[in-house]
């Protein structure tokens, strides 16, 4: 059995893990200044430790819903500078990456693969991917 650490969040109504190797930080919501002509998913450009940081709506990007509640950002390691809107973080928990499926073509782009939690569906991302949507 493989297992790795990931953050776990809510956005709307999935729920995602991020391997926490790509994570720098959570943090409180920083103002966001919006950009014209960016995929609906890219809220705008907030200042995370003194850079540039694009911050990507999560539940916009995974569902092409209306852009969620945000209550917290994710910073995610790499460049360019990536921050997810995120409604919550929900806490830290090893998957066991054996159990988890590849996700369906066109998943988003950005889904790597699909296991549940409770029951429910967990989206597992490939921040890479995520970065590629940033301006």
């Amino acid at each position: 059995m493989s297992s790795c650490p990931h953050l776990l969040v809510r956005s709307g109504r999935a729920v995602v893990a991020i391997s926490l190797a790509d994570v720098t930080e959570t943090m409180r919501p920083l103002p966001t200044e919006p950009l014209a002509g960016l995929p609906s998913c890219v809220r705008g450009v907030s200042v995370v430790r003194g850079r540039p940081s694009a911050v990507i709506d999560l539940a916009s990007l995974i569902t092409g819903a209306a852009p969620a509640a945000v209550t917290r950002l994710v910073s995610l390691r790499g460049e360019p500078p990536t921050s997810l809107a995120v409604e919550e973080v929900i806490g830290i928990r090893p998957l066991d990456t054996e159990s988890l499926q590849k996700a369906p073509l066109g998943a988003a782009g950005v889904v790597e693969s699909i296991g549940t939690l409770d029951g429910a569906p967990l989206l597992v991302l490939r921040a890479a991917r995520i970065r590629e949507q940033a301006p």
